[in-house]
């Protein structure tokens, strides 16, 4: 007698279906399958969809390209994928396949157009732009590829890993930390070169999406913005721009001074949100740099005061030293005039000159008996010989000066062409504006770690670039998941509670990404097809809610999508 018994299987979920429904909304396989070139008769599965199951992968818990088919075979490729859809479409072969399919084309335009989408979905719009390079060591030692490929290399090492061959990450985010446009370069490429590059793409961006920078947004950069031909190319584009001076530039010790005499500071208090946030103040002023006028703002911090205070004191501390033992070397010198004597000390007083302290010296006159050859007579009377000695010492320290000195350290100069472009921003407005680079720094933070994008286990440099690119795409999700589950919180007016029972108005995407992790699918098998189901003890009020705040339900863990035959649409 046959058996009735349903066969049941328990399948991992976690956060996979949100990723997929996230990767869905934003039509990226259909992008990516619109700008490769790949054939929908031949294709078990296209391009695009493979990409998205890289992403999936990487958002829910990355394994390397050799094992995400076993990721697969424990979860549910037909609620993520769509009907038909089994775990060995996405082998390790596939997969590499539709990496080189990707790392062919152009990818950054291929990340650009799924960018571009996924803003106009979302709503985003574009007000500011942060812009910032981070480098990627990898450890082999040859990627040899073709004439134009991606160079790894060696070159300036952002990580501290001098001894190992990089590629650098480009990025460029909004104002709410949307990653909207990436490149990868080579591992020997400065941050000059690359702004510089980056800022002739623009034409590219405005050709894609003519309305994006329709508000003239401002482009924001640290130091390495900061050159001549940069200066000059924003000028000629009217890109309105915010950056931080270099500290190459002679004009910053003026800048300072001016703004230390002025003392007509505007206090800002703190900007941060952490009860030891920096306190600012700023003083703002027009200047001429490369017969230019530019907006400069002094701006103190006293979140460098500490750590300036200990360079400028240790600092003193070692010239002490060094002229303590110079003066010690001198008062050992033996000078025969007193003129000879005197100009030692006037050249050490010269040499020794110092803005904290004082080196006080004096000549002085020793008389000493000359000593003839062999011994001496009975009654002879000793013959007098005259030395004189230049006596220095160091005087008391200026506290004043000092106090100065550890001031004008607490303090860097931004720099704007907010002259003739944007003029409505304030000072303080620039400064909010390039405080907030610290975007960029989470979004490196991401492609660094080790749960989501670190470890790049390949040779060829093309699969390589395909590959940074997915985990660009992977952070684009994240971004958009994070802006989400943020900006319905904030209508709301109501916490969420986190890992460790935390009670947060704004959630990390990790934080949501990690809740969802113990959901489990059963699928149910029986003579009448298959049924999905959640175990009712898995979808507390709090998962249900943030699967709402994440703009889904919980169907999206039992629904089988519908695959298209041909995803071009």
């Amino acid at each position: 007698m046959k058996s009735l018994i349903p066969n049941i299987k328990v399948l991992d979920a976690g956060a996979a279906p949100l990723v997929a429904a996230l990767c869905d909304e934003i039509k990226l396989a259909q992008t990516i399958n619109q700008l490769v070139t790949w054939d929908d008769k031949q294709c078990k599965l296209s391009p695009g969809t493979r990409i998205e199951a890289l992403i999936v992968n990487v958002l829910s818990a990355r394994k390397p390209l050799y094992r995400v088919q076993s990721f697969y075979e424990h979860q549910d490729p037909e609620v993520l994928f769509g009907k038909g859809v089994s775990a060995d479409a996405l082998n390790d072969d596939a997969l590499g396949r539709a990496l080189d399919k990707l790392g062919n084309t152009t990818p950054d335009n291929i990340y650009l157009a799924v960018t571009l989408s996924a803003m106009k979905i979302h709503g985003i719009d574009l007000t500011s732009m942060h812009a910032d390079t981070t480098s990627i060591s990898l450890y082999g030692d040859d990627y040899a590829g073709e004439e134009n490929d991606l160079s790894i290399t060696f070159g300036y090492s952002k990580a501290h890993r001098p001894d190992l061959k990089q590629f650098l990450y480009g990025l460029v985010i909004n104002q709410e930390g949307i990653p909207f446009y990436a490149d990868l370069k080579d591992g020997n490429m400065n941050d000059k070169t690359w702004n510089k590059e980056l800022l002739t793409e623009f034409e590219k961006i405005d050709k894609l999406s003519p309305d994006l920078r329709k508000n003239n947004p401002l482009y924001v950069a640290d130091s390495a913005l900061v050159t001549e031909t940069n200066l000059k190319l924003m000028a000629d584009k009217h890109i309105p721009f915010v950056s931080r001076l270099p500290n190459n530039y002679g004009l910053i010790e003026e800048l300072k001074t001016w703004a230390f005499a002025e003392n007509a500071w505007q206090e800002l208090g703190k900007l941060g949100k952490q009860k030891d946030a920096a306190h600012y103040k700023i003083q703002g002023t027009t200047a001429q740099l490369y017969e230019q006028e530019y907006r400069f703002i002094v701006v103190h911090s006293s979140a460098l005061d500490k750590k300036k205070a200990a360079t400028i004191d240790r600092n003193l501390k070692k010239a002490q030293d060094e002229y303590e033992k110079d003066c010690q070397d001198l008062a050992k010198k033996d000078f025969y005039c007193e003129a000879d004597a005197k100009t030692a000390m006037e050249e050490f007083r010269k040499e020794h000159r110092h803005a904290c302290f004082t080196v006080e010296a004096e000549v002085t006159q020793q008389e000493q008996a000359k000593r003839k050859r062999g011994r001496p007579a009975k009654d002879e009377v000793p013959q007098l010989e005259t030395f004189y000695h230049v006596e220095a010492k160091l005087g008391s320290v200026n506290e004043q000066e000092v106090s100065r000195l550890k001031e004008i350290a607490s303090s860097f100069v931004l720099i704007s062409n907010a002259v003739t472009e944007n003029k409505s921003l304030s000072d303080a407005e620039l400064l909010h504006e390039y405080k907030e680079q610290i975007r960029v720094e989470n979004a490196f933070r991401f492609l660094k770690d080790p749960v989501y994008a670190d470890g790049i286990y390949l040779k060829n440099p093309r699969r390589i670039v395909a590959l940074g690119y997915v985990f660009l795409m992977a952070l684009l999700i994240y971004s958009l998941l994070q802006r989400r589950v943020r900006k319905n919180i904030a209508e709301e007016k109501k916490v969420v509670l986190i890992p460790g029972k935390i009670k947060s108005m704004e959630p990390t995407a990790n934080a949501v990404l990690e809740m969802l992790k113990p959901i489990n699918i059963v699928l149910i098998t029986t003579p009448s097809g298959v049924e999905r189901a959640i175990a009712d003890n898995q979808l507390d009020g709090n998962i249900l809610r943030l699967l709402k705040l994440a703009g889904f339900s919980e169907q999206i863990y039992v629904t089988v999508k519908e695959r298209l035959t041909c995803e071009l649409s």
